[in-house]
């Protein structure tokens, strides 16, 4: 077994770091959904933006690692840190709109 590089380890630690993020907001903003008036802090369609918005860093946060572990060229793994730092900006926008609205 070959061992990592370093930047693959880090990698994979903020893609799983990400991935459980991702998938915690989704939940929640869809419990928002569910769960609000439709005039409520965000409404429905806020939360329905900020549920997809948690979709779209998981798919970019599952491309990234992929690009960055299997991409073996330097632009694949160029555009795989790119996309988990989409990611990581998309997880940051959630918890702030989560701690702004009383989400959780």
């Amino acid at each position: 077994m070959a061992l990592k590089s370093p930047l693959v380890r880090a990698v994979s630690a903020l893609a799983t770091a990400g991935a459980v993020a991702h998938g915690a907001f989704f939940v929640l903003f869809a419990w928002r959904i569910a769960t609000a008036g439709m005039f409520g802090v965000l409404g429905r369609f806020g939360y329905m933006a900020l549920a997809f918005g948690s979709v779209v860093g998981l798919v970019s946060n599952l491309v990234g690692w992929s690009l960055v572990r299997h991409g073996g060229r330097i632009r694949a793994q160029k555009y795989g840190l790119m996309a988990l730092a989409l990611s990581t900006g998309l997880a940051a926008v959630s918890l702030g709109f989560a701690a702004l609205t009383g989400a959780g």
